[in-house]
């Protein structure tokens, strides 16, 4: 099976991608608020309903190769790292669990969300607000998410030449070095395609679009999202 890209979205027809993205913002600030000081148990309750809505959208963890296996070390250092500083096993899993529920969400969101969607949303959103220029915000927001998947493309474009070209691993500095090296100047070459293509649709940050709407889904999510936080509390 060929390896999914991670933090990239699919356009797809369910739940998530039914709801209004501005929803599904709000629902991760929500759980994120628990999450913050949870016990172990705690922590628990709240991963699992987020593995069974991952299951649900149908998101190819088992495909996402190396960057979830990123992911993974980055979660097994904090259970070491946590535990040499509390000697409490119960804590150091809370702490991993913790940070893998976070990525968990925005996976979720990634994979659900399309950048110009979340700017529609929250740029109407943000006007509102006086002496603030919710559109030029929305934009700088959308920028943001649109460069995440390209430097994970370029990091996996950069990682697969160097094996195509079966370079040896003498010096593991050097390697990191011209790895990074590489992986900078393809940044900064995709960097200069999104420059050149956000001029020629003459791309104005201030102009306004049109808004999202919401509907039945998102109130779905929003209840599904506060029981689970008061789950979270109560735990």
């Amino acid at each position: 099976m060929a390896e999914a890209l991670i933090f990239h979205f699919r356009d797809k027809k369910n739940f998530l991608n039914g709801c209004n993205p501005v929803t599904k913002f709000i629902c991760i600030i929500a759980i994120c608020f628990p999450l913050a000081k949870a016990s172990l148990l705690s922590v628990l309750v709240l991963l699992l309903p987020l593995f069974i809505v991952a299951f649900i959208q149908h998101l190819p963890l088992l495909s996402y190769g190396k960057e979830l296996r990123f992911f993974i070390f980055m979660s097994l250092l904090i259970i070491v790292t946590s535990y040499a500083s509390s000697q409490n096993i119960a804590q150091a899993l809370a702490s991993s669990l913790r940070f893998l529920a976070i990525i968990l969400s925005g996976m979720l969101l990634a994979d659900s969300t399309a950048p110009d969607e979340l700017a529609r949303s929250l740029g109407s959103l943000l006007d509102k607000i006086p002496f603030v220029s919710g559109w030029v915000i929305a934009s700088s927001i959308e920028l943001t998410l649109s460069l995440v998947p390209i430097i994970f493309d370029v990091a996996e474009q950069a990682t697969t030449a160097r094996k195509a070209r079966q370079e040896r691993r003498v010096n593991p500095i050097r390697t990191l070095s011209s790895l990074a090296e590489s992986i900078f100047s393809l940044l900064l070459d995709r960097a200069e395609d999104l420059s050149s293509a956000l001029e020629a649709r003459a791309f104005d940050p201030e102009r306004k679009r049109q808004t999202l709407g919401y509907g039945k889904q998102d109130l779905k999510l929003l209840l599904f999202t506060a029981l689970l936080v008061i789950v979270g509390y109560m735990v």
